[in-house]
């Protein structure tokens, strides 16, 4: 055997960079200031494992989540393999989403300051056109009303109806959901889709009226994104400035 063709080490190196760059996430998500703690969470399939997710550890912060503590779960909703933490309201929400949608890796769920904000005005729809990060998601919102704390399934499976095939769903006077094909690209887009809310945000506290770009400029902005921004290296850039803080999110 050719060294380096061992399909068990292949897999094995596959599922830890998965897990150590989904626990990189966690901590990008505190250093941008868009988490709550212990509270919010996320959800990415398992490589080589149908049927499979890893979700963010219950009572466990943030800033403190590795990528060993990341819970792997079963199709059933329980922990594989060991004692996992597992938040209720986190499998509630993930499991109908990540079923719904087999084209998606990655579902990040967050109560971040400005998209939870505007999410809450009545009425309120992203200004698509506003801003270049606005443009990402042109034509890729969705949105749904609040129904309470979610702990059971059915109201997962009402979201993952409302979120349909788009990237975003707006959760009113709570927060928001970003999914993605790959987890570099879904982090990348929750942080663009945060400033976008901000920048929105700011024009309406100066009152004055958003200039919206072309049509044709948006949708550009839109297709680029979901084509070639894998590439742009956010994660790869923010896991080096983790790293140089000598923060543990690899263990």
């Amino acid at each position: 055997m050719i060294v380096g063709t061992d399909p068990v080490a292949r897999d094995t190196r596959v599922l830890r960079r998965c897990r150590i760059d989904f626990a990189a996430v966690h901590r990008v998500v505190v250093h941008e200031n868009m988490h709550e703690g212990t509270w919010n969470h996320f959800s990415c399939k398992v490589p080589g494992r149908p049927g499979h997710l890893l979700i963010t550890p219950g009572q466990t912060h943030f800033s403190r989540v590795t990528a060993s503590s990341l819970v792997e779960v079963g199709s059933k909703g329980r922990p594989v393999g060991r004692e996992g933490r597992l938040n209720v309201s986190a499998w509630a929400i993930h499991d109908p989403i990540q079923r719904a949608r087999p084209d998606i890796v990655c579902a990040l769920h967050v109560h971040a300051p400005w998209s939870t904000a505007l999410a809450s005005i009545d009425g309120w729809r992203l200004d698509e056109r506003g801003s270049q990060n606005a443009a990402v998601f042109y034509g890729n919102c969705a949105y749904f009303g609040y129904e309470g704390l979610v702990t059971e399934s059915g109201e997962g499976e009402r979201m993952a109806e409302a979120l349909g095939d788009k990237r975003v769903l707006f959760l009113a006077n709570h927060g928001v959901l970003v999914v993605g094909d790959t987890i570099e690209k879904t982090i990348l887009w929750l942080y663009q889709l945060e400033c976008a809310c901000m920048n929105e945000m700011l024009v309406l506290q100066a009152g004055r009226k958003i200039r919206p770009m072309p049509i044709a400029a948006a949708k550009h902005n839109a297709e680029l994104s979901i084509e070639s921004w894998g590439e742009a290296g956010y994660l790869r850039g923010m896991k080096e400035v983790l790293d140089a803080e000598g923060q543990d999110y690899a263990d």
